[in-house]
Parts: structure tokens; C-alpha cells; sequence
């Protein structure tokens, strides 16, 4: 019976997927389809009596907030990036469900077993698809006359199927206002070209999509009930500490030459040396930023292989290990002011914000790992993980294109002589940076304003229709700015 409900289940997943996602924009199609998912995925495991840790369901949260951003925002890299992190999230959530107890040992390999798993099971998802199809139209003495008229409701509705697309071709070619309708009509609602010279081609990829993803999430079904996923044959892992003296001796050697670069540091980026002949703060922020924020992460690394936990006594490594956390923190305020400076030379851009977001990540880090390195009994892969993910969802919803458009403006509007906007980079940013750039048009500068006239005629030309599947927020507003001009 609950391979019945997982066939269907998958089926219909599948063709809402296709209703979606075929032809459009994302929009709002991903927020519905993660719920219409999550809720298909949940009851099977419900009604198989797998779920072992109801704590795992915290996590439809994020999956439901980065879902939603796609009803909001257009950042091309944060689309495509987000579209991992779902698979990661909901992978995850499942793994955490089937097992009362999990490592990371376990679910890194729980996840790719589940993601790559169903490829086993593709010979019983057919067999599965042939057996429900033939119990739908199996004869049964106790049900016999309900069955019948099942079967010729079915049979009537497959019968009639061609015949309304013949009759609805045949008003549509003898009503020209009747055909521009119903076309704007299935447009508008699942963007399906019926009665376009396309319409077959695109019938026929639709109906591939619907019977892959049908197959693949009946074969996922089977991978998690009918095989043994959920044994767990991992043992707990057992990290093996290094030498005291080793150790002692590593933290030693690192902290003396942290302690040097730090002096420098101080003395170069956070005194007054603009008066040193063909010095530029700009360059030199430049040089070396990404290896700054490398060796950052590497003292966090050390740290952790070198700390002792569950010792609340105060010895000498956990002395180096605070030393070294602190220049750490150091080093990434040097990282963070070096990012600052180049930024205030050449402007915002997408990297240079998530650079910021980044070290602001390790900084935070930096305190549960205190904690850990003096003893405290603390969950940190956990900390880690929602540390990370919650700034990972703020950098989704402060409208980064926005900001960086808004930030390079206000500069330039600030001080056009000194500060050169670049325009053509502003252009390559999503249509979530259409109200800033509109800001460019009440400018003395003809040729930032044509290049911004042209700009959006070109965005107005490619805005694709707005409907339910792809509706989004701010692709709204952006029309709306865009049909003024």
C-alpha cells in the first residue's frame, strides 16, 4: 500500500516539477515545489515508521527560507548556488530522520548513498509504475462494480483527450480572438504552447522529464525502505589527538611568527604611514587578501586537531591555542581592512560583499572555538553548521545586487570627480539593481544615461511574461520601473 502512495506520490511530484519548471523562470515554483516535496518525502517516511529524530525537521526551515528567495530576488550566482544547497538541505533532513544518532562520517556517506543509491533500484521502479498500472485495471469480485465504472471513467477521459485537442484546433483555426485567448490562457498559467508549431517537441520533452523523475524518486523510495539504508555500519570516529610535545612544539613556532606578521601588521595598515613615499593603500590591500583569509582558515584547523577536549584543565596548549585564536582574530580584522580599502579604491562587486561575509563568518567561528579549546562541552560541528548557514541565508536576503548598485552610486554621486562608476559592471547585475541604476537617469553625465536608456529597453525586451510559476517580487517592481521608458 505504501509503495501504491510512493508510485503516485512520485508521479505527481514529477508532473508538478514539469508544470513548474518547464519553459520558466524561477519564482515562486521552487517555494511550492519544496513544500509539495517535503511533504511527499515526510509522509512516506512517516508511514513507514522511519522517522527516528524529529529534530531533524527544524531544517524544512531553511530549505523553506532559501526556497522563498527565488519569490524575491534574481542574483544569478545565489540562483544557481542555491539550487545545491536545497539538495544538500533536504538530503540532509532525510539522512537526520532515519537516524537516531548521526557523524559526519555518516551522513557524508549516507547522502551520496542517497542521491546515488536509486540507480540500483531502477529495474523495481518500473516494475513497481507496470504493477500499479495493471492493480488499477485488475477485475476483483469484492469490488467488481466499482472497479468497472473506474475503469470506464478512465477510458472515457483517455478517449476524449485527443478528440478536445482536434475540436480546440478546429475553433482556434475558425476564431482567430478564440485561439489568441485560449493560448494566452494556458500561457498565463503553465506556459504550455499547445498550438504552437513547437507544441509536439515540447509535449514530448515534458513527458520524458515527468517519466525520469517518476522513476528516479520511486527508486529513491526503494533505496530508503526496502534496503537496508538505514543500518548504520559506522562506527563512532575516533580522531586520534597528536603528540603533546609535537603540538606544543607546531603552536610555538606558529605563534612567534604570527606575532611578527602581526606587529607589521599593525604598524603598516592600522598606523598613520600614508606620509611613506609611492605607498598606496589600495595596492597593497590587494596583495595577499586571499592567502590572509587561507591562513585564517588553517589556524582554525590547527586549533581544533590540537585542542583537548573535555579537559577543563588549563595547560599549556590550551594557553597556545588561545594565543594563536587571537591572532587569528588578528589576522582577519587585517583581512577585513585590507578588503575595505580596496573597496573604498574600485568600488562594490559581488565578490568583495560575500569576501566580507565571509571573514564575518570566521569571526564568528572564533568564539564557539574559544570554547571549545578551554574545555566547555559544546556540539561545535553543529555550531559550525548553523553558524554558516544562517549568515549563507542573510547573504540571500539582503539583496546584494541592490546594495552593490546602491553603495557604487552613493559613492559616485558623492564624489563624481575622484570616483569613476563602472557602468558596464553594473549592467551584468541582476534586475534586482533596476531602482538603483534608475537613480543614473537624473544624472548631468549623457552618456552613463543613454548607456542606462539602452540598457533597460534591452531588459525590457527579455523580461519574460510574469505568471504563477514564475512570479517574483522584485521581477514586478523592475517592470514596473521598466515601462516607464
Amino acid at each position: 500500500m505504501v509503495m501504491k502512495i510512493a508510485v503516485i506520490g512520485s508521479f505527481l511530484i514529477a508532473i508538478l516539477h514539469s508544470i513548474l519548471f518547464y519553459g520558466q523562470n524561477l519564482g515562486l515554483s521552487v517555494l511550492l515545489f519544496s513544500i509539495a516535496f517535503g511533504v511527499f518525502i515526510i509522509y512516506i517516511l512517516y508511514k513507514n515508521n522511519k522517522i527516528k529524530n524529529t529534530k531533524a525537521l527544524k531544517l524544512i526551515i531553511p530549505i523553506l527560507l532559501i526556497s522563498a528567495t527565488y519569490l524575491i530576488f534574481n542574483n544569478k550566482f545565489l540562483g544557481i548556488f542555491n539550487i545545491i544547497i536545497l539538495i544538500i538541505l533536504f538530503s540532509l533532513m532525510i539522512v537526520m530522520l532515519l537516524f537516531e544518532k548521526t557523524n559526519i562520517q555518516l551522513i557524508i556517506k549516507k547522502i551520496l548513498y542517497l542521491i546515488l543509491g536509486p540507480i540500483e533500484f531502477v529495474e523495481e521502479s518500473f516494475s513497481s509504475i507496470i504493477e500499479q498500472i495493471k492493480n488499477l485495471f485488475k477485475k476483483k469480485k469484492s469490488n467488481k462494480k466499482s472497479k468497472m465504472i473506474l475503469k470506464k471513467i478512465i477510458l472515457g477521459i483517455v478517449i476524449s483527450i485527443p478528440l478536445i485537442v482536434i475540436v480546440l484546433m478546429l475553433l482556434s483555426s475558425a476564431d482567430q480572438i478564440f485561439s489568441d485567448q485560449l493560448q494566452e490562457l494556458f500561457k498565463k498559467i503553465f506556459n504550455l504552447n499547445i498550438f504552437t508549431v513547437d507544441s509536439i517537441t515540447n509535449l514530448i520533452f515534458r513527458i520524458i522529464i515527468i517519466v525520469f523523475i517518476s522513476i528516479y524518486l520511486i527508486a529513491l523510495m526503494y533505496n530508503i525502505i526496502e534496503d537496508n539504508f538505514c543500518d548504520n555500519d559506522i562506527n563512532e570516529i575516533k580522531i586520534k589527538k597528536i603528540d603533546k610535545i609535537i603540538g606544543n612544539t607546531i603552536l610555538i613556532i606558529l605563534n612567534i611568527i604570527y606575532l611578527i606578521f602581526c606587529y607589521i601588521q599593525i604598524s603598516v595598515l592600522f598606523m598613520n604611514v600614508s606620509n611613506i613615499d609611492s605607498f598606496n593603500y589600495a595596492n597593497y590591500a590587494r596583495q595577499g587578501f586571499f592567502q590572509l583569509m587561507a591562513v585564517s582558515i588553517i589556524n582554525l584547523i590547527i586549533i581544533l586537531i590540537t585542542s583537548r577536549k573535555n579537559n577543563s584543565k588549563l595547560d599549556l596548549t590550551k594557553i597556545l591555542n588561545i594565543i594563536l585564536a587571537l591572532f587569528t582574530i588578528i589576522i582577519l580584522i587585517s583581512s577585513f581592512y585590507r578588503m575595505y580599502l580596496y573597496e573604498q579604491e574600485y568600488g562594490y562587486t559581488f565578490l568583495r560583499l560575500i569576501v566580507y561575509f565571509a571573514l564575518a563568518t570566521e569571526a564568528i567561528l572564533i568564539i564557539p572555538t574559544i570554547m571549545y579549546i578551554l574545555g566547555i562541552k559544546i556540539n561545535l560541528p553543529k555550531i559550525y553548521f548553523v553558524v554558516i548557514l544562517v549568515m549563507y541565508i542573510i547573504i540571500n536576503y539582503i539583496n546584494i545586487d541592490n546594495v552593490i548598485a546602491k553603495k557604487n552610486i552613493d559613492k559616485y554621486l558623492e564624489d563624481n570627480k575622484n570616483y569613476e562608476i563602472d557602468v558596464q559592471y553594473l549592467q551584468t547585475l541582476s534586475i534586482d539593481a533596476i531602482p538603483q541604476l534608475e537613480r543614473l537617469l537624473n544624472i548631468n553625465d549623457e552618456n552613463i544615461k543613454q548607456n542606462i536608456e539602452i540598457y533597460f529597453q534591452n531588459q525590457k525586451n527579455n523580461l519574460q511574461d510574469i505568471n504563477i510559476c514564475n512570479f517574483n517580487i522584485n521581477r514586478i517592481i523592475a517592470k514596473n520601473i521598466l515601462n516607464k521608458y
